[in-house]
């Protein structure tokens, strides 16, 4: 069974992820967003990065896509409850289909830790 991550904004649950794709040598993890009670991930993302000032790379109201930079409010909880270390997690998404985060700046050790199958499959040993 997959770990779940779960995303807070601004000390808030907003859904989880369970980090489905990796880039090990990049210290990349990202996957899919499963929201809990969120109409629209758009709006939220798009109210809080003009709220808090944080940049948006695309955005597109008509069909309600965006795309971000890193937030820094949004925080990635690991199964212990502590909070996944790295540079933080930016969004890209759409209303009518689905949304991923991209988490980087995990480290070579963390990755052989808590992403290890990610790490064995693209090494191909621990």
């Amino acid at each position: 069974m997959a770990s779940k991550y779960i995303l807070e904004l601004n000390g808030i649950n907003i859904g989880y992820t369970e980090f489905e794709f990796a880039d090990p040598p990049m210290g990349v993890v990202h996957g899919k967003i499963i929201f809990d009670g969120i109409d629209s991930p758009y709006d939220l993302f798009r109210n809080h990065c003009k709220k808090y000032k944080i940049q948006i790379n695309s955005d597109f109201p008509k069909e309600k896509f965006i795309d971000t930079i890193v937030i820094p409010e949004l925080k990635i909880l690991l199964q212990n409850g502590s909070q996944l270390p790295g540079w933080g997690g930016a969004i890209t998404g759409m209303d009518s289909d689905q949304f991923e985060i991209q988490f980087g700046g995990v480290t070579s050790e963390l990755m052989q830790t808590e992403f290890k199958h990610h790490y064995v499959k693209y090494f191909g040993h621990e």
